[in-house]
């Protein structure tokens, strides 16, 4: 699987993980680089492609212009960063979302939210397990990041949630999100906050 990670193309010199400025954003078309992954497929070097950190606004200039579709769509997902719009879109264009941050993060810790505690309580398992069973119960692959090796083997079991918990854990008013370009440049607001920005020509 090759996956185009963000929407937006850095100078070469600059790592995405890295700090930048608006002066290091290249303006290269999303279809230029697509085109190049597909070309990749043709000449059996990969399998698959896909793309991650898609809003829906560029899925719907993009998938058009496919010759062959995203496999997945990887995005943050968790019940602060539910998606469900986005996950509606890809779900009825086959493409599969896989959630990065499933738990949140250090500053977005899910598994402290209450509901969820008292959801795990009446399971008897970890608030984790809560989090990535509502998760998968949505058709959504999860990725969840850990060097516990206890928590690992934690996270491979999963609860049945009722009805009534998933709708509540759907309900959660809370939205944050651990991942946003934006909040650095102003140049990138589209990608997470299209209803303040315009997504570009791609």
């Amino acid at each position: 699987m090759l996956l185009m990670h963000w929407p937006f193309a850095l100078d070469p010199k600059v790592g995405i993980a890295e700090d930048f400025e608006d002066k290091d954003i290249e303006n290269v078309p999303i279809m230029d680089t697509w085109r190049a992954m597909e070309a990749l497929v043709d000449k059996g070097k990969v399998r698959t492609i896909g793309v991650s950190n898609f809003n829906k606004t560029i899925l719907e200039k993009m998938l058009p212009q496919c010759r062959i579709l995203p496999a997945t769509n990887q995005i943050e997902v968790h019940p602060y960063c539910q998606g469900q719009e986005l996950v509606d879109f890809c779900t009825k264009n086959d493409i599969v979302v896989t959630a990065y941050c499933p738990l949140g993060g250090v500053k977005i810790n899910v598994m402290d939210d209450e509901l969820i505690k008292r959801i795990a309580d009446a399971h008897v398992c970890t608030p984790a397990q809560v989090a990535l069973s509502w998760a998968l119960a949505r058709g959504i692959a999860v990725i969840p990041k850990s060097s516990n090796p206890i928590r690992l083997k934690q996270n491979l079991k999963t609860a049945t949630l009722t009805s009534d918990e998933m709708r509540m854990i759907g309900n959660i008013k809370r939205h944050e999100r651990k991942c946003d370009p934006g909040r650095d440049s102003k140049q990138l607001r589209w990608i997470f906050h299209p209803d303040e920005a315009e997504c570009p020509v791609i």
